[in-house]
């Protein structure tokens, strides 16, 4: 249809509307013309636009006689109506028009707000976690004048400070408030069943170096910072609304937490999530309470050698962050000079609170994931973009006669970006849902300590506000290229009546080649972290753990909790190893104050001839507390001297086995048997080195290298947490029902409290990673998937455009295999620009995965040829197909449809 033909439809429709009231029609009549113009652009040929009249016709006319009839009421509201004419009508016009359009294409409208849900969910899920760990400033009132006090740890690295310590710190003039805090992992004995707590013992002042109001009841006072008081506890806000469910009546009420009484006095801040935000809290406890966590606890609020707290504290009035760091180092060297051993060299750093990153070890990982979902993201744009782009072209005539009856290009291209904003807030109101559902289920994830504990991740009002920006900014980037392209365009050919299929044009065809390259150069890149994150996996889990896991089964229980401690525990301890050594199958059975691969501790140690590195006297290292059978019963090989017998009992030397790391960082390896090390602060007791154990990974699987550490006697140790291992011929995962009755049949009192097999065991270590590789997987995979639906849309609009030119080809008789080739190599011509560019960003991105890879190189021949070799099969599948179809189709049929 010409322009003259559109505007003498248009004149018949405007004389059509005198029918209508004058009131209606001046309310009304630019929306009427759209809509009829809308649906005349949609009918295309002489029979289509003579069957749309009658009805056009009949509609006009039912409605006009209703309107003369009544409806007052709506002509009485139109003049307010009318007084808001203007830019604002017309954008709520774009906005209705924009509506119908999408839901007149109810398939493409929903595949595209199912792309955008995932893309946009996935960015403000990650956000949200990045903005917990790192934006987000601390949950003080005025959180300037907070700082965070560290004493430094043996190697010179800002560490915990030892309760005396914080003693000293809090009678120093330059803070008005200081604070210790201590975390740890309690089980709370519930109606329903036991379950584990996150817990803070805190000392009163806390409270104070917050500057924050309690929700309810009263914070700790100063005589529950003494050893002997009433235990008490704060519950947090977050926990007193999930864990009880809001009520009043929870303050007053005993807990039991470990198996001992303690009263909750109050409800904490409502702001304050815990210390380690954003790791929520779920009660405070006071000094008075530390019994609780174990005698141990008692003990080293006057040990200088146990570094367990972390100290906060509030500025004095007019004193800066350099004078409290200046009253520090003053401090750091009196007690440098009073106690030489302990803390001779040890310094005293303090930072501001919005200076710290209490987990910076998160800070690669957010920013792996980060990087990920904007790619992602970016993908689904450019996705999006190409087939807006091929929309765009199916609409030019309507869009053409548009133009032709006046509507601007500005008009024009509002209309098209309305259309991709409209997209983009379903898709963002989707991916708000998914995100929601993701957050809720991620401290539920397979992530290392920390984050086992729950977190809060809710999505509050300053998400929401990042959601709605990047709404904003997704819409405009994948709509803006379509609404240009569409502004720009010749009238007159689109409307030609020999123009039955509309021209994409040079300048559009290249503009969405540029968006295969962007797909497939963003594919490639997911694709090969994927790959290397996939061979890092599978390197680690062929690491030789030094132990033999296949046929070990392990039980974990806590003497303590029994009520027995001393000497009375060990002989507990020996009845419960004996007791499940006579199970049937069991060949060994041992205990162990800790499994490999599982951090829970060191001590200072002075190692007898070394000097470290640092200046300082001591070291830390992790220690295991085992039975004489703990080797056999693990496969451990003892490598040099003997392993532990009972003549090692309590009233014996005191005796040690160190690891293979041990020997060769202290002694170079040479001769450590009859070496000594002892305990910092106890001068004069020291332990001697009996044998050498294989390397076993320490504190994280895997681990390079792997850190020193010792082995001590159960019967010259003390036990709390301890783990029941039984070697089995059979199947260990059988065992687990007999060693739980074996342990209640030994007291009744003792709590199971997990089990499981040390193959469980080190496949749960490699937790993340495994998690980290599968979400990878999943959207490389989802990228590859996009980048071929992209390619197969370029090649398949591509074919049609050129279907008149093929037909003659094959007419004249070119060999279809001819005109395939020639069709891909136009379109792997954008595949091979997209590979070189994805190989370009996936070398410089490498480089930064390295400290997380493991087995493998950053620029792994095998994944690079591996990535690029798939990816260009699927591109070349993808062009293939519609190059294909369009080389078999009849030529007479492809030269009637040009």
């Amino acid at each position: 249809m010409t322009a003259r033909a559109a505007r003498w439809h248009l004149r018949l429709f405007r004389a059509l509307l005198l029918a209508y009231p004058a009131w209606f029609r001046n309310a009304y009549r630019d929306e009427m013309e759209q809509l009829f113009l809308s649906r005349l652009a949609r009918a295309r040929g002489v029979r289509r636009v003579a069957a749309l009249w009658p009805r056009v016709g009949a509609d006009a006319l039912w409605t006009a006689i209703a309107l003369r009839r009544g409806r007052t009421e709506l002509r009485a509201a139109l003049p307010q109506r009318r007084r808001r004419a203007g830019g604002f009508d017309m954008l709520v016009q774009d906005i209705r028009h924009g509506v119908r359009h999408l839901m007149s294409t109810p398939i493409f409208t929903l595949g595209a707000v199912a792309l955008l849900a995932v893309g946009i969910g996935a960015n403000v899920a990650v956000f949200t976690v990045v903005d917990r760990f790192l934006l987000r400033p601390p949950p003080y009132d005025r959180p300037d004048e907070v700082v965070y006090v560290y004493q430094d740890s043996d190697d010179g690295e800002p560490s915990s400070a030892a309760f005396p310590a914080y003693r000293d710190m809090a009678e120093q003039p330059v803070f008005s408030a200081v604070a210790a805090t201590s975390p740890a992992q309690l089980s709370w004995e519930r109606p329903d069943g036991t379950v584990d707590a996150t817990v803070e013992f805190t000392t009163a002042s806390y409270l104070a170096v917050t500057g924050l109001e309690m929700v309810r009841g009263q914070w700790f006072s100063p005589h529950h910072d003494v050893v002997g008081s009433e235990p008490v506890a704060v519950v947090s806000a977050a926990a007193w609304r999930s864990r009880f469910g809001g009520d009043p009546e929870a303050v007053g009420r005993t807990i039991r937490l470990n198996g001992s009484p303690v009263t909750i006095i109050g409800v904490g801040p409502e702001s304050l999530g815990g210390t380690f935000a954003p790791v929520v809290t779920d009660f405070w406890l006071s000094i008075s309470a530390v019994a609780v966590g174990g005698q141990f606890r008692v003990g080293n609020l006057d040990r200088r050698e146990d570094h367990w707290y972390s100290v906060r504290a509030r500025l004095a009035p007019g004193v800066s962050v350099e004078q409290a760091r200046a009253a520090m180092q003053a401090l750091a060297t009196r007690l440098g000079e009073m106690y030489p051993e302990l803390d001779k060299g040890r310094g005293i750093t303090v930072q501001r609170a919005r200076d710290v990153r209490l987990f910076p070890e998160t800070e690669s990982t957010l920013a792996l994931a980060t990087a990920v979902v904007l790619t992602l993201l970016l993908l689904a744009c450019a996705n999006l973009a190409n087939l807006l782009l091929v929309r765009g072209i199916g609409r030019s005539r309507e869009m053409a006669i548009r133009c032709a009856l006046g509507a601007g290009g500005v008009r024009i291209a509002r209309l098209c970006l309305v259309e991709s904003l409209l997209l983009s807030l379903l898709g963002g109101i989707a991916g708000l849902v998914l995100a929601r559902v993701a957050l809720s289920a991620l401290p539920m994830a397979p992530l290392p300590p920390p984050f086992s504990a729950t977190m809060d991740l809710a999505i509050d009002g300053r998400i929401g506000v990042f959601s709605i920006a990047l709404m904003i900014v997704t819409g405009t980037l994948f709509g803006l290229a379509p609404a240009l392209r569409a502004a720009r365009r010749d009238v007159a050919g689109e409307l030609r009546e020999d123009q039955r299929v509309s021209s994409a044009g040079r300048a559009t065809m290249r503009l969405r080649n540029g968006l295969v390259v962007v797909q497939v150069a963003t594919s490639l890149v997911l694709v090969l972290t994927a790959g290397l994150l996939s061979r890092s996996l599978a390197a680690t889990q062929r690491v030789d753990t030094g132990v033999d896991a296949g046929r070990v089964a392990f039980t974990r229980t806590n003497l303590a909790r029994a009520g027995v401690s001393g000497p009375e525990a060990y002989v507990l301890l020996e009845q419960l190893r004996e007791r499940v050594e006579a199970l049937p199958g069991v060949t060994y059975a041992a205990a162990a104050s800790r499994l490999p691969a599982q951090f829970s501790g060191t001590t200072t140690t002075i190692v007898e001839g070394y000097t470290p590195p640092a200046g300082t006297e001591a070291v830390e290292l992790g220690f295991t507390v085992v039975t004489p059978q703990y080797f056999d019963t693990m496969g451990l090989r003892i490598l040099t001297g003997r392993g532990f017998t009972s003549s090692d009992a309590a009233g014996a030397d005191r005796v040690v086995i160190i690891n293979q790391a041990a020997a060769q960082q202290f002694w170079g390896g040479v001769a450590p048997v009859g070496r000594r090390l002892r305990s910092q602060g106890q001068t004069g007791v020291f332990r001697t080195v009996i044998g050498v154990a294989a390397d076993a990974p320490v504190n994280t699987y895997p681990e390079r290298p792997i850190r020193p550490m010792f082995y001590a006697p159960a019967a010259q140790a003390g036990f709390g947490p301890v783990y029941v291992l039984a070697r089995t011929e059979g199947d260990p995962a059988a065992l687990s029902g007999a060693m739980r009755a074996a342990v209640t049949e030994v007291r009744s009192s003792l709590p199971v409290l997990a089990q499981g097999t040390l193959e469980s065991h080190f496949g749960a270590a490699l937790s993340a990673l495994r998690f980290i590789t599968r979400v990878m997987g999943a959207t490389s995979a989802l990228a590859v998937l996009l980048a071929a639906l992209g390619i197969y849309a370029v090649v398949a609009f591509n074919v049609a455009q050129r279907a008149g030119e093929l037909g003659i080809r094959v007419a004249l008789g070119a060999n279809p295999g001819r005109v395939v080739r020639m069709v891909l190599g136009e379109a792997l011509v954008s595949v091979v620009a997209g590979l070189a560019g994805g190989l370009l960003v996936a070398a410089l991105a490498a480089r930064q995965l390295e400290s997380a890879l493991f087995g493998v190189q950053p620029l792994d021949p095998v994944t690079f040829g591996g990535g690029v070799a798939f990816l260009t099969g699927v591109a070349w599948l993808a062009a293939y197909l519609p190059a294909r179809r369009a080389a078999m189709a009849d030529p007479a049929r492809a030269l009637r449809a040009s």
